[in-house]
Order: structure tokens, then C-alpha cells, then sequence
């Protein structure tokens, strides 16, 4: 007789968050990281504020939000490197195996490394705001609204890549490669508008691109602007769960997975 769904999710979630706590160091580097860089680079956007319209707020906003996303995609690697360990470990095909379906395996992966990659862009910006008085024009609501649709993008994006990756080694080098490609067309280094012609053009296909428009638009502007930022960003977090999916469904037939599962029960 199978547990109710309920006690199998709250036994993935804490089976998840016992391995995140185990090995924090990777997360805890990138925040620190992100602080010592928001002070650091805030006096140059602060200067090339009084050239260009980069930032409105003596280069806080700037740079709080070019931190923010760049090292919560340095971030994206160690969510999918918990996914890919189930698959080298081989413990993904007995979950599979297991009453839990897809969704409640996946959602109780997902959790607790949703929650990391979302607390470090809380203390990121609440590190902001406490040192150099970040206030977001659109309000603070507006500002988890980007900063939780960001990590969910994130988190999605790096399950994609976790099912592609065949080995940490090549996942270590593919997201970190796609990290920092996609900080640069987003503006997180610098500014969009001084990036060359070309790399302008193809910056909106990044999805950091979106996470410094929508940051943008809650730090600096109304909450109306927001729409279309976070809706590209949800077109790029389902291509990410679109790609985990369609992998999952090519390698694990639902007739070899839990059709032999029920058959043995049977």
C-alpha cells in the first residue's frame, strides 16, 4: 500500500534539502560574490549614469540587478548538478520506479532549490537596500514578483540542462559558458546599449536579457511595464521544462517505467 501523496512530497523535499545542506558552499560563494560586486560596481554605473541612462539611482539599481541575475545563472549549475547527481548515481530510474509520479518527483526535487536560488536574490537586493538604500519605484511586491518569476526561469532552465548534460564535467563547463553569455546580452556586466552592434541584436534572444528588463522596470518604472518581461521569461522556463520533459518521456517509455512497476505489484 502506497503513503498518500502528501507524505511522499514532504519526503522528497526533505530528502532535497538535507543534500543542498550538505554542501552549501557553492551557494553561499555565489551570494558573497554578488555583495562584494554590487558594492563594487555601483560607483561605476553611478558614473556611466551621468553618460548614458543606465541608472537612476547613483547606480544601485544597476548594479543590484546585474548581480542578481548573473549569479543566480552561476547559481543555475548547482540546481541542475543535484539533478544530474540522481541520474549518475542511478537513483532517478528507482524514483521513477517508485509509487510518486513524475510531477511529484520533480516538484519535490525542485522545491527546496527554488527556495535557495529565490533567498539569494532576497539578500542580494536586501543587501541593497540596507547598505545603499535601493527603494523600488514600482514597490517591493513588484520587485518578488520578477525576482521569484527569475528563479523559477532559472531553476526550470537548469532542470532542462541537467537532462541533456551527461556527465558533472560537461554540465560544469555548459553552464558556465551559458552563464556568462547569457549575463553579457542581458546588460548584467555592461549596459546593453554599449555592447556592440551584433551582440545588441541577438541580446533579446537571453533570457537575462528579460530578468534586467523586468528588474528594471520594478526598480525604475511602473508595475504595468512588467508584462512583457515576465511573460517572455515564462516562455523561456517553459522551454527549459519542455526540453526536461520530452528527454525524460524519450528515455523512460511510460510502458517500460510504470507499466512494469504496476506489473510486479500486480
Amino acid at each position: 500500500m502506497s503513503r498518500p501523496r502528501g507524505v511522499r512530497l514532504a519526503a522528497e523535499v526533505r530528502n532535497q534539502t538535507v543534500l543542498l545542506a550538505r554542501d552549501p558552499g557553492p551557494m553561499i560563494g555565489y551570494t558573497a560574490m554578488g555583495l562584494l560586486l554590487i558594492t563594487a560596481t555601483r560607483p561605476l554605473y553611478a558614473a556611466l549614469g551621468r553618460l548614458i541612462p543606465v541608472s537612476a539611482s547613483g547606480g544601485t539599481d544597476q548594479a543590484a540587478a546585474g548581480m542578481a541575475v548573473m549569479f543566480s545563472l552561476f547559481a543555475l549549475k548547482v540546481g541542475a548538478a543535484h539533478l544530474l547527481n540522481e541520474r549518475t548515481w542511478h537513483t532517478w530510474d528507482r524514483l521513477l520506479a517508485s509509487p510518486a509520479s513524475f510531477a511529484e518527483i520533480l516538484v519535490g526535487k525542485a522545491l527546496p532549490i527554488f527556495t535557495a536560488i529565490a533567498a539569494q536574490q532576497a539578500l542580494l537586493f536586501g543587501f541593497a537596500a540596507a547598505a545603499f538604500g535601493l527603494h523600488p519605484r514600482a514597490g517591493w511586491w513588484a520587485l518578488a514578483a520578477c525576482a521569484l518569476t527569475w528563479s523559477a526561469c532559472v531553476l526550470l532552465l537548469g532542470l532542462g540542462a541537467s537532462t541533456l548534460a551527461r556527465s558533472p564535467a560537461q554540465l560544469s563547463a555548459a553552464a558556465d559558458i551559458f552563464a556568462l553569455l547569457t549575463t553579457v546580452l542581458g546588460g548584467a556586466i555592461v549596459p546593453v546599449i554599449l555592447l556592440p552592434g551584433w551582440l545588441r541584436d541577438i541580446a533579446p534572444a537571453s533570457p537575462g536579457y528579460w530578468a534586467l528588463d523586468a528588474y528594471r522596470c520594478a526598480l525604475t518604472a511602473t508595475a504595468g511595464q512588467l508584462v512583457r518581461p515576465l511573460a517572455m521569461l515564462g516562455v523561456f522556463a517553459l522551454a527549459g521544462a519542455g526540453i526536461a520533459g520530452l528527454i525524460n518521456i524519450c528515455q523512460h517509455p511510460p510502458t517500460l517505467t510504470f507499466g512494469r512497476y504496476r506489473h510486479q505489484q500486480q
